[in-house]
């Protein structure tokens, strides 16, 4: 009986793990998003931003390329992705596709010293913002990381994926195929 309860245990274990990692597009575009200049000067120059400023638009990023977490601090899921991104981030630095691919998170119903205070914990190198009311992309779980195509209509949806993500060069390597980088 132990035996079957244990199998049932980890057959549960891994379909709960499998769903969580797909990739599912719900919608084709994002609407235009507007949020909070960074106040450090290095997350602002890494976004393309060198003019003074208390907000921009998404589609201001100076890339091609915006991988875009959303996330919510006390989530763990959310939490083990960080490593991920870290990953994501220095292999995109490495491939010398800075300028092209860039990476965001947004704090989603999350204060800005809670955001804030999770980037310093996880040392995240790329910058976060927050939206408290979750107000700036509606989504129906978290975490959900959207590989977004910027156009001059807009942000387009390449990849939506809803909890975990592929290994970093499995990620780049579709946003290539995608893009032709």
């Amino acid at each position: 009986m132990r035996k079957l309860i244990l199998c049932v245990l980890i057959l549960g274990s891994c379909l709960l793990i499998s769903a969580c990692a797909t990739s599912k597009k719900t919608r084709e575009m994002v609407r235009p998003i507007s949020m909070a200049a960074p106040d450090d000067y290095r997350m602002a120059a890494y976004l393309g931003l060198f003019e003074p400023r208390e907000s921009f638009m998404l589609t201001e990023i100076k890339a091609r390329i915006v991988v875009a977490e959303i996330f919510q601090v006390r989530c763990t899921h959310c939490q083990r992705l960080v490593d991920d991104l870290k990953e994501l981030y220095h292999l995109i630095n490495k491939e010398n596709l800075f300028h092209q691919v860039k990476i965001i998170g947004l704090g989603y119903g999350d204060e800005l010293y809670e955001v804030e205070e999770f980037g310093r914990h996880f040392a995240v190198p790329y910058p976060l913002f927050a939206d408290p009311r979750g107000q700036k992309v509606k989504v129906d779980e978290i975490p959900v990381t959207f590989i977004l195509e910027l156009t001059p209509e807009g942000a387009r949806v390449l990849y939506e994926f809803h909890g975990l993500l592929p290994e970093a060069e499995d990620l780049l390597k579709l946003i290539r195929q995608a893009t032709g980088l």
